[in-house]
């Protein structure tokens, strides 16, 4: 198995999107990846900084985003680079800070926020005003909206350098009541379905929407659903400890059981782009790589079973619905077996979430936060 595939991507792609009245960015802030996707394309990185206590030595990498606080001058690394920083034995970025539900206090969190809006206004030449569309898990929407308003309102000062690039200063004075974070996440995916690239629904977006459809959007944190039956919305659900992060836990119990190695979640991204963990013999004084392509089979396999038999029980065995889009990072990764589970079910319609745009999954919410604040907003 090709472990890379399960690695948090960082990537940054130039698109001409629909050009609104107002400047949207559509943040989906995901627990494994930031997802961007705004006017002039998309972009994704880990969702990991890790602050920095001394120098860098040699010079900048191409995956490297540097923050720096113009007041404080406490510089951290962002996304991919920041995940090769981490080693096993390191226990200062804990898995409760990162995959908390109630995070948006956190520093690191909104310092990530900050550098994912700073990067999707580096091409902005005019006044319009920003606008942010975000959204939560479906049945995070009424307690933590608030929350995470707050923590994208604040203001903030800070400088950013990406790969070799100069410095550029970012000065954040969001405004509230342009600020919108009052949608299911699944939903995001459910109107990247319904709006076709140049911002128009699609022909038969009405009948979707009349002839009951489910989203499934399975990411690394949660298992989201968002149903709806003759045009009603008729489930909103989240269901904890079925993603991808549940898949890397077990991997990683497994990977203690054969290797005696403890590696934990946040360590084991670097690991899945190599493919390997080196084992350390200390007494002999010896080392090997140890393939983990196995161990990560068996734990997604696991993890499905599981997380398809609690989405029969949410669903109701997926009674009255006769189209299902399946969306998000694990989504993507579990597609073949979602087919696969599916394929008695001739009433039903497996729809790929990336239906319009052929894009990866993880965009999918993002990109229909994006063109549904597009249409809303005016044209």
């Amino acid at each position: 198995m090709d472990t890379k595939k399960f690695r948090t991507r960082q990537e940054f792609r130039l698109k001409q999107n629909p050009k609104g009245t107002d400047y949207i960015i559509a943040l989906d802030a995901g627990y494994s990846g930031m997802k961007v996707f705004y006017e002039n394309g998309y972009f994704c990185f880990p969702s990991f900084a890790k602050k920095l206590d001394g120098d860098i030595i040699g010079g900048a990498g191409p995956d490297d985003i540097l923050y720096r606080d113009s007041q404080t001058g406490e510089m951290y690394m962002v996304g991919r680079t920041a995940q090769d920083m981490l080693s096993a034995e390191d226990t200062n970025d804990t898995d409760g800070e990162m995959f908390a539900r109630k995070r948006y206090s956190s520093r690191r969190f909104r310092i990530l926020c900050q550098t994912a809006i700073a990067l999707a206004l580096h091409r902005k030449r005019d006044n319009r005003d920003i606008v942010i569309q975000t959204g939560l898990p479906s049945s995070y929407l009424r307690g933590d909206t608030n929350a995470l308003k707050k923590a994208l309102q604040a203001a903030a000062d800070f400088s950013l350098r990406v790969g070799g690039g100069p410095w550029v200063d970012y000065s954040l004075r969001l405004s509230p009541d342009k600020i919108f974070c009052d949608m299911p996440q699944p939903a995001g995916s459910l109107y990247s379905v319904l709006i076709r690239d140049d911002g128009k629904y699609i022909p038969d977006a009405r009948a979707y929407l009349s002839e009951n459809i489910l989203i499934m959007d399975i990411g690394f944190g949660t298992f989201d659903f968002y149903g709806v039956k003759n045009s009603v919305v008729a489930c909103k659900e989240s269901v904890d400890k079925t993603g991808m992060h549940e898949v890397m836990q077990h991997a990683s119990e497994k990977i203690w059981e054969q290797t005696n190695e403890d590696i934990r979640v946040p360590a084991l991204q670097k690991i899945l782009g190599s493919g390997s963990v080196v084992v350390m013999n200390e007494e002999e004084l010896r080392s090997e790589e140890v393939p983990i392509g196995g161990l990560i089979k068996e734990a997604s396999n696991e993890v499905f079973e599981e997380a398809f038999q609690r989405a029969r029980e949410v669903t109701n065995s997926f009674l009255g619905y006769k189209r299902i889009v399946i969306a998000g990072g694990t989504g993507e990764a579990w597609y073949g077996k979602m087919q696969d589970a599916f394929s008695s079910l001739k009433t039903i319609q497996l729809i790929p979430s990336n239906f319009n745009d052929k894009l990866p999954f993880i965009y999918s919410n993002a990109r229909g936060y994006y063109l549904f604040r597009y249409n809303l907003n005016g044209r």
